[in-house]
Parts: structure tokens; C-alpha cells; sequence
């Protein structure tokens, strides 16, 4: 990856793009209190966070402390994952809507516009079109329980170096999938990191199907940590996204290896002067 000097946030060329950035909370030091992370992502430069289930266990109060702390900081929760019942698991069907469901009033709390999902484990003795059958199912019926919220609904593909069990292991086939389903309320979680793991092709991917992307998760493969650590050349991912006028939330996956915030605030810099170049 070619190396330019980071420039300061707010003094980016005019053809610099206005994305908004956002970062996983639970690759960050779970040590530390929530708020406390918040604080990391503000002071970096981020808008936005992201959550796996965390927000199940946290109690009213921390909730309302939690809440508290993202609006005095201008930070949405970006994007959760609402449920916990697998979407390949057919018979499970009424719980994925009650989880759904449950999960809406939360988003709301949160600034949350965005529900993710992975594909579930494999079922036994089922074809692929099976499978993508199920998924296809459980995707509509996450959509439907929605109701009037406007929350989109994302298939997240994982890759089989990390998770062989899952029926989804790539986003070349997630994008597939969900091009198929054409319903415009569902599109794919672009998590570059899983997709360079397991796949790779990741910008002839992207510019196939940019307008299924709704985020990109970034992290530099091997290691998952911060872009220019490893293999993959992010300069030209970041001025692709610019060249495809993508328009999501960029997030930060990756493991810091030093200073937190400085790390995410570098990342930021150099994914905006990469695309100042476009």
C-alpha cells in the first residue's frame, strides 16, 4: 500500500468524499467501558459504531447511560445484529420475528438503520438450493417483521477460513443471493477482510455489485489489523468505493495494535486521502 502523508480531518481536498466512518466495538479493548469506546470513536473522527449482540445484555441503566453518552457525541449505532436464531433454521421461524421485532425499539434508542445477519450453518443433508432457499426465507421474513421501521436488512458472508459451518462463505455468493431475492429492502454486508481470506477478487466484486453494498467492513489481511499492516492494497479499495460514488459507512474492523484512537483516526486519514486521488 502507498504511503501519503495523513492529512488533518476537515482539510481535505473538494473532491474528497463525505463518507462517514464507523468501527466494530467489539474488536476494541472490551476492557473498557462502552462510553469509554464511544469516546475513542469521537475523538478519532468517527460518526458511527457497530454492535454484534452486546446491547442484550446491557441492563436500563446502562442503556440509558449508553444512549446518553452516543448523543452527547453525535454517534449512531450504525448497524447491530438483532437476532440470535439462525436464518437457516426453518423451524425457528416465529422466534426470528419476535427477536426482530424486540430488536426495533433498541435501534431506535440507538440511531440504528441497518439489521445484519450471517447465513447460519449448513443444514444437514440439504442441497445448495435448499439452503439458499431457507436463507432467502429467513432474510424476507427479518424484512417483513420490520414493518414500518425504516431499518435495511444485510447479509453478512464469513469466510470458511474462519467459519466452515456457515452456508454463506463468500460475498461473491452472498451478492448472488440477494441480487436473486431482489427485494429492495435487503442488500449484503461487504466485509473485505472475509472476502480477501476466503475469496479475494474483492474489486471486480465490488463494481459488480455496488448498488447490493450497504457497508464495508475493512481490516488487512493476515492478522486483522489496521490497513497497511498486511497484503491487501487499500489505497486502491478506498478510490474504487470513490470512483463507484459509494455512499455507506465505512467500518473499522480490525484489532489496534498500539494506541486506539490514533490508529482509527489514521485510518480515517489515509481512506480519505486514498480517495482524494480517485
Amino acid at each position: 500500500m502507498n504511503r501519503r502523508e495523513p492529512m488533518r480531518a476537515g482539510n481535505f481536498a473538494p473532491g474528497a468524499p463525505s463518507w462517514r466512518f464507523s468501527s466494530m466495538l467489539w474488536n476494541l479493548n472490551r476492557k473498557v467501558p462502552m462510553e469509554q469506546r464511544l469516546e475513542m470513536l469521537a475523538a478519532a473522527g468517527y460518526t458511527g459504531a457497530e454492535l454484534v449482540d452486546e446491547w442484550r445484555s446491557w441492563t436500563p441503566q446502562e442503556m440509558r447511560s449508553i444512549v446518553a453518552k452516543r448523543h452527547a457525541l453525535g454517534i449512531d449505532f450504525d448497524l447491530i445484529f438483532p437476532a440470535k436464531v439462525s436464518l437457516t433454521d426453518t423451524d425457528k421461524r416465529d422466534l426470528l420475528r419476535a427477536q426482530v421485532k424486540e430488536a426495533i425499539p433498541v435501534a431506535q434508542e440507538l440511531g440504528t438503520k441497518q439489521f445484519s445477519f450471517n447465513s447460519g450453518p449448513h443444514i444437514p443433508g440439504a442441497t445448495r438450493e435448499q439452503e439458499w432457499a431457507a436463507i432467502s426465507d429467513g432474510l424476507k421474513i427479518a424484512a417483513d417483521a420490520l414493518g414500518d421501521a425504516k431499518i435495511a436488512i444485510l447479509l453478512e458472508p464469513i469466510d470458511v477460513l474462519e467459519n466452515a459451518k456457515l452456508a454463506i462463505n463468500s460475498a461473491f455468493d452472498g451478492f448472488a443471493l440477494v441480487r436473486a431475492l431482489n427485494d429492495p429492502r435487503i442488500k449484503v454486508l461487504y466485509d473485505l477482510y472475509h472476502e480477501q481470506r476466503g475469496t479475494g477478487n474483492v474489486i471486480e466484486t465490488l463494481r459488480k455489485n455496488i448498488d447490493l453494498t450497504a457497508t464495508v467492513h475493512i481490516a488487512d489481511v493476515p492478522g486483522r489489523h489496521r490497513p497497511g499492516t498486511g497484503e491487501m492494497n487499500y489505497a486502491n479499495i478506498y478510490r474504487e468505493l470513490a470512483r463507484l460514488n459509494y455512499s455507506g459507512y465505512i467500518c473499522m474492523e480490525f484489532y489496534p495494535l498500539s494506541d486506539t484512537t490514533a490508529e482509527l483516526k489514521a485510518a480515517r486519514e489515509e481512506a480519505l486521502a486514498a480517495a482524494r486521488t480517485a
